[in-house]
Order: structure tokens, then C-alpha cells, then sequence
């Protein structure tokens, strides 16, 4: 069975009036978790719970991005180019369209988001949505998680959300180590 771990990513271009939204989905097959948890629990740094991306320096982005290189994973990740007047709601709606869409092609059975707490009502109308037509089934399941310990797959997808954000702004060196096992899908913001 996989599981598709799903965090988000978002910033305003360098120099530019656009921003990017990215939501990444890390496939995680079964008999790897207890590897992607080990690998990732040994990356926190200090008294840190979970390993952050943002909240990462330099050095260490190096680091975790070529231990999440060598995991046996493979990334999805919805890329969404906008306006500054789109709001991010709207790019992560049209993010989540597309990334469940292409989930339920691979067949991945369990999808775990990192919560949003309030915000997690606005992510089950768009499944209400896509249940409906059908295009995510009952035997997909969905839920929302605090990236605690036990969720260490959120960290990586975290981590590989940032990764590819920073490099739609230029900065491309971590995403280079990743680029090989992630897929990226265009989104248009609409």
C-alpha cells in the first residue's frame, strides 16, 4: 500500500508580482515507513519536534535534501504560478484538484495532510467535490495530522514542497539533488 504524505509551500517571487504555490505529495510505500521515519528522526536538529524547511540553514537544507535524495519515495508536486490578487486559497483548491486527481491514477490508498486546523473545512468541501464525480473513491482515505513523530513523512514532504518553491525563485541547488524522484505538474490558477 502507499501513503501520500501532502504539505504545501508558498512565496512571492523575488523581483516579480507573481507568486507560487506548490502542494507536494511524498508516496511512501509500506514497508518504508519505518526507514523514512528513522532517516528523518535523525535529522532534527536541537530540541525541534520535526524538521522544517524554512526554518532549516543552508548547510542542513543540503543535508536533508540529499538524505530525503537516497529514501525510497517518490514526489508528486502541483505547482501553481499567480497573480499577487489570486489568493492562496484559490491556487491551493486548484492544486488539490489536480493532486488527488493523479493520486487516485496511482492508486495510492491513504492520503495524510499536515492539518491546517480551521482551514482543514476548505480542503473537505474540494474532496466532497471530487467524491461526487467520482474521481476519488471511498477506498481512498484522508486525513488531517499534526507532523508529530509519528508523521515523519509530512517532514519530507515539507521539505520537498520548500525545495521546489525555492527553486521556482531561483534557488535550485537543493531541488537539483530531489528533481529525479519528484514529478511536477503545471496548475493553472484560473
Amino acid at each position: 500500500m502507499l501513503t501520500a504524505y501532502i504539505d504545501e509551500s508558498m512565496r512571492r517571487r523575488r523581483g516579480e508580482a507573481s507568486c507560487v504555490y506548490v502542494l507536494a505529495a511524498v508516496l511512501v510505500p509500506d514497508d518504508a515507513e519505518s526507514t523514512v521515519r528513522a532517516t528523518m528522526e535523525g535529522l532534527r536538529h536541537g530540541r525541534s519536534r520535526v524538521v522544517h524547511w524554512r526554518k532549516e540553514r543552508p548547510e542542513r537544507r543540503t543535508l536533508i535534501a540529499s538524505a530525503i535524495a537516497g529514501l525510497p519515495v517518490t514526489g508528486l508536486v502541483a505547482v501553481c504560478l499567480h497573480d499577487a490578487e489570486v489568493r492562496s486559497e484559490r491556487a491551493r483548491r486548484r492544486c488539490l484538484l489536480r493532486l488527488l486527481d493523479e493520486l487516485a491514477r496511482r492508486d495510492v490508498e491513504r492520503v495524510i495532510f499536515e492539518t491546517r486546523h480551521e482551514q482543514d473545512a476548505a480542503d473537505r468541501a474540494v474532496i466532497t467535490s471530487l467524491r461526487k464525480a467520482k474521481v476519488v473513491t471511498d477506498a481512498m482515505s484522508l486525513t488531517w495530522e499534526d507532523p508529530g513523530a509519528w508523521f515523519a513523512g509530512l517532514w519530507v514532504a515539507d521539505c520537498v514542497a520548500g525545495a521546489a518553491s525555492w527553486w521556482l525563485d531561483g534557488h535550485g541547488v537543493h531541488w537539483s539533488l530531489l528533481e529525479e524522484q519528484v514529478t511536477l505538474v503545471d496548475v493553472e490558477a484560473g
